[in-house]
């Protein structure tokens, strides 16, 4: 191809927005992070609200966000390190570590986002923010009430980047200390105020609501219970119950559950008391809120038939396994439920009722900081938080003048990208061209 021709037509496409926001739709969010260092044109038009929201949807999948990976974190531990989970073609970045802090608990992730706290030396929460891991950008959160204090306490996040740029906080506080008095606190980042005791309600002592187990879906923030579920529909900031699945064991203690969420449903796996017990319980929510069904009993016997290298229930009241999700399978509609088994991540596909690997670390994994007073890795429990790549809030200043940049360089960078759209013979020449360029 003539270089001049060449160097006309890049340069046509660079300059035409329309068509410029039509191929940047395709590449995934990361990558256009870094293209805002391109020139103000590329600027601008990458951090338009309008093209965010048109590059999630464009992301989406049916309607919904698939994440890209799953973070893995050891209970109890505050650290910012975790053990990354791919789901898809992902690179791995240091979360979190551009946050000054050693001290770092997840509270929840949304969407993209995360609600985070720091603590100091003494185990005291410090701070609350508001993290994009894409862009690597926070919010501190500053609170009309000072939440360090006596009393219950709980942050929630509210974010579906497919509706809306804006998030909302969502703050539950106890009235009175040690009272099941409650009161709502919404902050909205749209218009930056919050809207205090919007709602003062009281639980029973029998619901045992644990509203540091939230989960937003649907347009609702629900909260994890052990009698009636409370959740609130956010736009309405209307509170309403619904019923929990009974027990299925009887009298034996439930020891664990992974409350979440997948393409608009809800989910609830249980674990109990017993000597030897590698049964899950999964159940699903109705669809119209009116009741709780058992989707599922799996056993992970089964898993072991399939992977024999599998060393679980060796050890007597500890399964080995702990870390479950939920998430979309790469058909229909049905969900997977993603789990950590002795050092492998795993997961059951509903789908072609199979079990899979997922991601193989390899010998000798340990996830997150070690525990001295556990003496085995099946004593450990993970907590996954869902990653989404996300573009919103990314509006870091890094640019290279249009004027500035060589012209050979800004046709490279659009051929490059051309390249990956197409995803021609050339795609991995183009990607080591784009690292270069950038």
């Amino acid at each position: 191809m003539n270089p001049k021709l060449m160097i006309s037509s890049a340069e046509k496409i660079g300059n035409n927005r329309d068509l410029l926001a039509q191929i940047l739709l395709r590449l995934p969010a990361k990558s256009l992070i870094k293209f805002k260092c391109v020139s103000k044109q590329w600027l601008s038009l990458i951090s338009n609200p309008h093209f965010c929201l048109s590059h999630t949807r464009h992301q989406g999948h049916e309607g919904f966000l698939r994440p890209t990976a799953l973070l893995l974190k050891v209970e109890y531990v505050l650290s910012p390190e975790f053990d990354v989970v791919p789901f898809k073609h992902f690179s791995q970045v240091p979360f979190f570590h551009y946050i000054s802090t050693s001290y770092l608990n997840i509270l929840q992730s949304c969407n993209g986002l995360f609600v985070c706290e720091t603590q100091d030396d003494d185990n005291n929460v410090s701070e609350y923010f508001i993290c994009n891991p894409t862009t690597k950008q926070f919010k501190k959160l500053s609170f009309l009430q000072n939440p360090i204090k006596d009393g219950e306490f709980y942050v929630s996040l509210a974010f579906d980047p497919l509706q809306s740029p804006h998030y909302k906080i969502i703050v539950v506080r106890e009235v009175l200390e040690n009272s099941l008095i409650f009161e709502l606190d919404i902050y909205a980042s749209e218009s930056d105020s919050w809207k205090v005791a919007t709602t003062i309600f009281e639980t029973k002592e029998g619901d045992c609501i644990k509203f540091e187990d939230s989960v937003f879906c649907n347009g609702k923030l629900h909260w994890n219970s052990y009698g009636n579920q409370l959740y609130l529909d956010v736009e309405k900031e209307c509170l309403q119950m619904m019923p929990m699945p009974t027990p299925l064991r009887g009298n034996r203690l439930e020891i664990y559950r992974y409350f979440g969420e997948s393409g608009g449903r809800l989910y609830l796996a249980a674990t109990y008391h017993a000597y030897i017990d590698l049964d899950l319980y999964v159940h699903q929510m109705a669809s119209d809120y009116s009741h709780w069904f058992l989707k599922h009993r799996l056993n992970m016997g089964d898993a072991m038939e399939v992977f024999p290298e599998l060393n679980l229930g060796c050890h007597p009241f500890s399964s080995g396994f702990s870390g479950v999700s939920f998430v979309g399978s790469e058909r229909k509609e049905e969900v997977k439920v993603v789990i950590w088994a002795d050092g492998k991540i795993i997961c059951y596909d509903f789908n072609d009722g199979a079990w899979k690997m997922i991601h193989d670390p390899g010998p000798g994994l340990k996830i997150g900081t070690p525990i001295e007073y556990f003496n085995h890795l099946h004593e450990q429990r993970f907590i996954p938080y869902k990653y989404f790549e996300s573009v919103y809030g990314s509006d870091e200043a890094c640019l290279i003048d249009l004027d500035i940049m060589p012209r050979y360089r800004k046709v490279i960078l659009l051929e490059t990208i051309y390249n990956l759209i197409m995803g021609n013979n050339n795609s991995l020449k183009a990607r080591r061209t784009l690292n270069e360029v950038r």
